[in-house]
């Protein structure tokens, strides 16, 4: 009996401790929320960090103007979509993204990004999928813990709501299960000679990034497209500026330079999942830059023809074009 007494006075008195501990650290400043809707089969759902106004100024203030926020606290804002959709007018295919933003007194810049899991501190812009701008609205009343909402305006479609201060952002989105690809293959092709030299990659778009220097990364190794490994197959033996590239097939890739892109010929054969291989280079060849005279969105490799012997590879993406004259031997 005096053992059973003991210890049901020590479990009273860890039990004690444990509630003064809870009592002291008080209620979640940020508290974890999650919102879903359902649209027949298909679900979309958010999940955030709330954090509440507490006397401070939000917006340019806590918040502010021109810089990527976690749109909400602590984790990273979180967007899972079990369906292809369109939202704010750019595809996004099923899956699950981290949602940030750039708020700014007149436009906010909603951005889609492939990176997930991470605290909300730690952004990658060169992850983005897309972004795009969407004009605020002034609330007619206070809001002091931040909501994000997801309302149904259809059967197939809905808005993903931003409520913070008296500052609302709404984005729209609807089903599509006819959305263009992401990055569509295309080909290029031209007759040197009588000879067939073609050229087999993938076309990204824009879709509101920043390109050179950013989607294609400063000294890092680019597929020079996107998907599979950009190819170059030729019948005829070239040369390409000024390095000898023997008939066979190849695989294109390119590094960025701070004034310059090199294109890379490799000797693996193109058309694959792109693994990058130095012992495979063929040869390195720095491209002539020139500015493009309108955006070029998608990403797109073309020829134009100079001489019955030669013709010039154009690589053109954003604002700028990369050229280089390709000659059959």
């Amino acid at each position: 009996m005096k053992y059973s007494m003991f210890f049901a006075l020590i479990l009273c008195t860890i039990l004690a401790g444990v509630a003064d501990v809870w009592a002291q650290q008080g209620p979640i400043l940020s508290p974890r929320d999650s919102v879903m809707l359902k649209l027949d089969t298909n679900i979309v759902s958010v999940n955030y960090g709330r954090p509440s106004m507490r006397g401070r100024t939000i917006m340019g203030g806590l918040v502010p103007w021109n810089t990527v926020w976690r749109t909400g606290a602590n984790q990273a804002t979180h967007l899972r979509t079990n369906f292809d959709m369109m939202l704010g007018g750019v595809p996004l295919p099923r899956g699950r993204y981290t949602l940030w933003t750039i708020p700014s007194p007149e436009r906010w810049t909603i951005i889609i990004n492939k990176q997930t899991g991470q605290w909300g501190t730690r952004y990658d812009e060169k992850q983005d999928l897309a972004r795009f701008t969407i004009k605020p609205e002034t609330l007619p009343s206070l809001v002091d813990t931040f909501t994000i909402s997801l309302q149904a305006t259809g059967a197939t479609s809905g808005f993903l709501a931003l409520r913070w201060e008296k500052t609302g952002v709404n984005v729209r989105f609807e089903k599509n299960d006819n959305i263009r690809p992401l990055s569509p293959p295309d080909s290029a092709e031209a007759l040197i000679g009588g000879k067939k030299v073609s050229v087999k990659y993938s076309r990204p778009f824009i879709r509101g990034r920043a390109i050179w220097g950013t989607v294609v990364a400063v000294d890092s190794i680019w597929r020079t497209g996107a998907n599979l490994a950009t190819s170059l197959v030729t019948e005829a033996d070239l040369m390409i500026g000024a390095a000898t590239v023997p008939s066979g097939s190849y695989t294109l890739y390119s590094l960025l330079k701070d004034q310059t892109l090199l294109l890379i010929i490799s000797r693996s054969p193109g058309g694959t999942q792109p693994h990058y291989d130095p012992s495979e280079d063929l040869a390195r060849i720095e491209l002539n830059r020139e500015s493009a005279a309108s955006p070029i969105d998608p990403f797109r490799i073309w020829f134009e023809p100079t001489t019955g012997t030669s013709v010039s590879l154009h690589l053109g993406w954003a604002d700028r074009i990369y050229s280089i004259s390709v000659t059959r031997k």
